[in-house]
């Protein structure tokens, strides 16, 4: 039987998703010698990044996202 995919499922892939697209924007940003090219790429890397706020925030919203605290970094 096929497996069904979850909404949980579903935000997780969007979210590893907006993270990978994040790191290649940057990379982009950092390799574009063209400063219109590279403020383009600046521009899509920040909204990538703020799309990957709205639904990590609707993952931890519904519980499906923890965040590990670091001990050391808390006290």
């Amino acid at each position: 039987m096929a497996h069904q995919l979850t909404d949980k499922d579903i935000a997780g892939d969007i979210l590893s998703g907006f993270k990978f697209n994040a790191a290649g924007y940057l990379h982009a940003v950092m390799e574009a010698q063209d400063p219109s090219i590279r403020q383009a790429f600046f521009d899509y890397q920040n909204q990538c990044i703020a799309s990957q706020e709205k639904i990590f925030r609707y993952m931890q919203d519904q519980g499906w996202y923890k965040v590990p605290m670091n001990q050391e970094t808390m006290g």
